[in-house]
């Protein structure tokens, strides 16, 4: 049964094993997502992901190798939160990256997002799976989103909904950068909170050494 699971898994190109290993399975005693690395500083990797998948500090993150994909075989639990903002429903997470590089899917530089729509991007989480996987996306629009009992912000809004087990994980350009993370599915199509609201909320909790200066 497992050899066949395995044989129905779809082939992983070359250029996407970067995307699929740098998006960890997020875990709490009540939630589930993905997330993505997007730096690593003083011995310690930063994951972004959304609020929603981290409500607490008691969480894991777990991710597989090329070599055991699509198993889960690296772990890590002395997680913190070291940033979380409500609208649109981000975490910032960090933990001690130990002796075992990992890949680093940097944001796109402020000035380099997509302006123009439709456009063709790529999502990548976990899914229903231990490990993550790539998809292709078209993004239809840059949409401002006000929901009950919270603010407003803009979100791009997918062609396509996400599945279960996605939510928290990035929306990649065309050069594999990270422009969005995704929070919701909304009327049938995805709901990626938009690169400028991870920027701005980056750089008003003082990480915004994590943004691409060039």
């Amino acid at each position: 049964m497992i050899a066949l699971l395995l044989l129905a898994l779809p082939p992983v190109l070359d250029s996407h094993w970067d995307t699929i290993l740098a998006c960890p399975r997020v875990s709490s005693g009540t939630a589930s997502g993905t997330g993505v690395v997007i730096g690593v500083k003083d011995g310690f990797a930063y994951v972004l992901t959304a609020g929603h998948v981290a409500p607490s500090d008691r969480l894991s993150v777990r991710f597989s190798t090329r070599e055991k994909y699509p198993t889960a075989v690296r772990f890590h639990e002395t997680i913190t939160v070291v940033g979380r903002w409500a609208d649109p429903d981000l975490a910032l997470l960090r933990f001690p990256l130990g002796d075992r590089p990992l890949p680093v899917l940097a944001l796109a530089p402020a000035w380099e997002r997509p302006k123009t729509f439709p456009f063709a991007a790529r999502s990548a989480g976990v899914g229903a799976g231990e490990a993550s996987s790539a998809r292709e996306e078209v993004v239809e629009a840059r949409e401002f989103v006000k929901r009950a009992g919270r603010g407003g912000a803009f979100f791009w809004r997918t062609k396509a909904p996400t599945e279960q087990g996605r939510s928290g994980g990035p929306l990649l350009d065309s050069r594999g950068r990270v422009i969005g993370i995704v929070v919701a599915v909304r009327g049938g199509a995805g709901y990626y909170a938009h690169h400028d609201e991870i920027l701005a909320a980056l750089k008003l909790d003082g990480h915004g050494w994590l943004i691409p200066d060039k």
